[in-house]
Formats: C-alpha cells, structure tokens, sequence
C-alpha cells in the first residue's frame, strides 16, 4: 500500500497541521500518512525547542483518534542537515522499489523548490502532492513551470500505478493558524487554545516553551 510523508517543523504542530494531514490521509490512495518532523532544517537556523519536544508534542497531537496519522522520525536521526532528497532516497529503499511513495508539500514549497538540494531528482524516488497555499501559485514559464508541466498529472488513481513520477495538486482546508502566530501569543501571554490540540497547550504550559 502506498505511503505518504506530510514534513514540517511542527514546531508546534496545530490544528492546522493536524486538519491537513486527516484530508489528505482520506483524500490520496494511501495506507498512512506519516507525519515527519524536521532534524536540522537547511532553510531554518533557530532552533527554539528540542528537536525531542517537537517529536513528543506531534505524538499528542496526533494521540490515539486519527489511525491513519504515524509519525515518521528518520530526519531526527540525523545530526547533518536535513534534505528531502536524501530522505526520500532512503525512504524508498526502505519500502523497496514498487511501492508508491508520496511527498506532501505545500504551493509555498513547490514556488521555491528549485532551490532545493538536487531537487529535480526528487521525483525518481516519489509522487509529489501539493496543497493550496494564500498568496502562492504554480510558476507559469522557466525551468520549474517545465517540469511541474511535464509530470504534472490530474487522475489520482495513476498515482497508485506507479512508484514515483506525478505531481499531483489538490484543494485543502487552510486554517488561519500557524506555528509562528502560536510561538507569538505565547510569547505575550496570550490564550492558543483551539489553535492546537488541548494536550500540546498543556505540554507547551508545562515546559514553559516559547516564553
């Protein structure tokens, strides 16, 4: 059964996050969809929290109601940076050759995905999905807009035909919340409930991150 990684940060994971994943979880043919945080982000250098917090806050944000949501920690493993060129790559040897693999991204991600480490090579080893963003759009000339032209693919049932190769766009429910809105309110001692599952504000209050 094919298997889908939705990566971010999640620092904190919230409802967004969380909303996110369920709709693609029922929407792409897959047998779980694994959420999979970031070691060392080559794009971000602050690190605010451990990189053991954010693995324990998306385990209680995912919690015991939503089967279908694992939670994938192979970046965490590392000490080097992180690139999804070398995640999927091990990923794939991981599943072996003829299981679909799907990379989850954001239109934000995909905009700048040219500056990615060997990022024309990610779809040998996986489908790309991407989700709408506010304020971002597919390029519409120059290398990126040929090659999300070239593989770009409408039917999602060919996504389970195939290993790798498709890129494939779709509609989700964006919230109006984020991980640097959270980190913001509680910097200023403002309520985050319903922005995040109660179990993660509870494990923030705790550990007093973000103050």
């Amino acid at each position: 059964m094919a298997v889908a990684l939705f990566g971010g940060t999640f620092n904190p994971v919230h409802n967004g996050h969380l909303r996110i994943a369920s709709e693609l979880a029922e929407l792409l043919p897959i047998s779980e969809l694994r959420m999979m945080p970031c070691g060392v982000p080559p794009h971000r250098d602050k690190k605010m929290v451990s990189a053991q917090q954010r693995l324990e806050m998306l385990q209680i944000g995912i919690g015991h109601d939503n089967p279908a949501l694992t939670i994938e920690d192979i970046e965490l493993q590392r000490t080097t940076p992180s690139y999804s060129i070398d995640t999927v790559n091990l990923i794939r040897r991981n599943l072996g050759p003829s299981v679909p693999l799907i990379l989850c991204l954001g239109m934000d991600a995909l905009a700048s995905i040219s500056s990615w480490h060997r990022w024309e090579q990610l779809l040998d080893f996986c489908h790309i999905a991407v989700s709408s963003r506010p304020g971002f759009a597919a390029p519409k000339k120059g290398p990126l807009y040929e090659w999300i032209n070239q593989h770009c693919c409408a039917d999602l049932s060919k996504l389970e035909e195939r290993p790798a190769g498709h890129i494939y766009f779709c509609d989700l429910t964006m919230l109006a919340v984020s991980s640097t809105i959270i980190r913001d309110k509680v910097k200023s001692k403002e309520s985050i409930r319903y922005m995040t599952p109660d179990s993660v504000v509870n494990y923030i209050q705790q550990h007093r991150l973000y103050e």
